[in-house]
C-alpha cells in the first residue's frame, strides 16, 4: 500500500482568476528544460495601431489590440472594456505583474494563431485562467493531452491547478502501479490538489 503522510486537506480550494475586475495579478509558471522559446507568430506592436482601439501596457511594452476581439473571448476583458469601470474609458490600460512575453503568447492564441507548444503552454494557462478564456484553456489542455512530452507529475499539477478534467482523466489512466503513484505525489502532499490526491489514495488501494 502506498503510504500518504498525514496532513489536512485544504478547506478552501484556490480559485485562479475568478475575481473581477483586477488589472493584473502575480503568477508563476513552469517551463520544461527541453522547451525552446520560439519566434512571435503575430505582431501587436506599433504597426497594428490602425487596427486597434485600445493599448495594453505591460512594463515597457505596448500591445495594440481590439476590445471586441478580446471581449468576445474573455468575460474578464468584456467587463474591463465594456463595464462601468474606470478602465473602460481609457485608450491605454496597464496590466501589472504580467510578463510581456506571456501576454504575447496568450494574445496569439486569442487571435487564432496555433501558438501553444512545449514552451508556451504553461505560460499561457495562467493568463487564460485569470482572464477567463475558455478557448485558450481548451487549446492548452488539448496540447497537453495530445502532444506534450511534459512529465506526468507536472501534467497532473496543471490539471489540478487549472481544473483540466480531461487532462486529469488521461493522466490518472496512465497510473498503473504504486511506483507510478509515488512518482507524481510531491514530498509535501498538501501541495497537491486535494481531489487528485484523494483519487490517488483510492487508486492505491487497488494495488494491494
Amino acid at each position: 500500500m502506498v503510504r500518504f503522510p498525514l496532513f489536512r486537506f485544504p478547506t478552501e480550494r484556490k480559485n485562479y482568476g475568478r475575481q473581477m475586475p483586477m488589472v493584473g495579478a502575480p503568477m508563476g509558471h513552469f517551463t520544461p528544460d527541453f522547451a525552446i522559446p520560439r519566434k512571435e507568430l503575430r505582431s501587436f506592436g506599433e504597426d497594428m495601431r490602425q487596427f486597434s482601439d485600445v493599448i495594453l501596457k505591460v512594463k515597457d511594452r505596448k500591445f495594440y489590440v481590439s476590445k471586441l476581439t478580446l471581449s468576445s473571448q474573455s468575460p474578464y476583458f468584456a467587463t474591463l472594456f465594456l463595464g462601468r469601470f474606470q478602465e473602460s474609458g481609457k485608450s491605454e490600460i496597464e496590466l501589472k505583474d504580467v510578463n510581456p512575453d506571456d501576454l504575447q503568447y496568450y494574445l496569439e492564441v486569442i487571435y487564432a494563431e496555433d501558438g501553444v507548444d512545449e514552451y508556451t503552454v504553461a505560460r499561457i494557462l495562467p493568463l487564460a485562467d485569470m482572464y477567463q478564456t475558455p478557448l485558450a484553456v481548451r487549446k492548452c489542455e488539448n496540447y497537453l493531452i495530445e502532444k506534450s512530452k511534459m512529465g506526468l507529475k507536472k501534467k497532473l499539477e496543471l490539471a489540478g491547478k487549472y481544473r483540466l478534467e480531461e487532462l486529469k482523466k488521461v493522466c490518472m489512466d496512465q497510473i498503473k502501479s504504486k511506483k507510478d503513484i509515488h512518482s507524481v505525489v510531491p514530498e509535501d502532499p498538501s501541495e497537491m490538489d486535494h481531489q487528485i490526491l484523494a483519487e490517488l489514495f483510492k487508486k492505491s488501494l487497488d494495488f494491494n
